[in-house]
């Protein structure tokens, strides 16, 4: 990533996030990081001791008034940055008889809203300059439907429509736009997953494959290839029989919770 010098990144203090701060602080860039506990940013940047290539922004993606403090507090001290990424996200389980609309709220708030609300808040900026890297952290689950990720991979659908659609309108002004499809990562998150992840990998490894493909400007980064191919290839698949295929590999025909 040459061209990236400064880069801006929600969800910093664990999983994915964590790992690519630490891949992109060792590639020489300046990276201000965004979360909302204080005290995990604090001990972060304690821990990597990067003196001022790390700034600290403290924000809930979620509040659009903390979220704005954050950005221009970011662009005050390192000025518009080259890259956003929106990574925060959260995830819950919910079967038929544990979701509920404040569940589901809770879900598009974090990982939709405050994906969104991350980018826009930096693309005014972007558009007068007439450069910038915005990047969306979705989900190999939003490409079909999955058993307990309603309302969770309709999150991530929806981030990846609507970086999809921004990415028409932007590219004119020199902007690129990049959608992060993940399969299963080991993070805190995952960890509270009772049911078999194909094809697990680190959060170390997440974040080389996203370092390589941002610096070729992919318009999606997906891993690990054998398992983000493989969903591809399920999408195009009749409904019914990718419904089958999927009660059968994941056994929720008999599962009820």
């Amino acid at each position: 990533m040459q061209h990236v010098q400064t880069i801006w990144l929600t969800g910093a203090t664990s999983g994915i996030g964590e790992a690519l701060v630490s891949r992109c602080l060792a590639g020489g860039k300046r990276v201000a990081i965004t979360a909302r506990n204080v005290q995990k940013l604090s001990d972060m940047a304690n821990r990597l001791n990067a003196g001022d290539q790390l700034v600290l922004v403290p924000a809930d993606v979620s509040n659009e008034e903390e979220l704005q403090q954050a950005y221009e507090r970011v662009r005050e001290i390192m000025g518009v940055p080259d890259l956003v990424m929106a990574n925060a996200g959260t995830h819950l389980n919910m079967p038929a008889s544990k979701i509920t609309l404040e569940k589901c709220r809770h879900l598009f708030e974090v990982n939709l809203y405050g994906s969104v609300a991350t980018l826009l808040v930096a693309l005014p900026d972007m558009l007068e300059r007439g450069s910038g890297h915005l990047v969306g952290v979705g989900s190999l689950s939003s490409y079909r439907g999955l058993p307990l990720a309603a309302a969770y991979g309709a999150t991530k659908s929806g981030l990846n429509n609507f970086l999809q659609s921004l990415r028409f309108d932007v590219e004119t002004y020199g902007l690129t736009v990049t959608a992060v499809n993940p399969g299963f990562v080991k993070t805190p998150l995952t960890d509270l997953n009772a049911y078999p992840m194909p094809f697990i990998i680190s959060s170390e490894r997440a974040a080389e494959y996203i370092w390589k493909g941002l610096a070729k400007k992919k318009m999606e980064i997906h891993f690990p290839p054998i398992f983000s191919w493989s969903c591809k290839l399920l999408r195009i698949l009749p409904y019914p029989v990718y419904h089958a295929l999927v009660r059968r590999i994941t056994g929720s025909r008999n599962r009820r919770g």
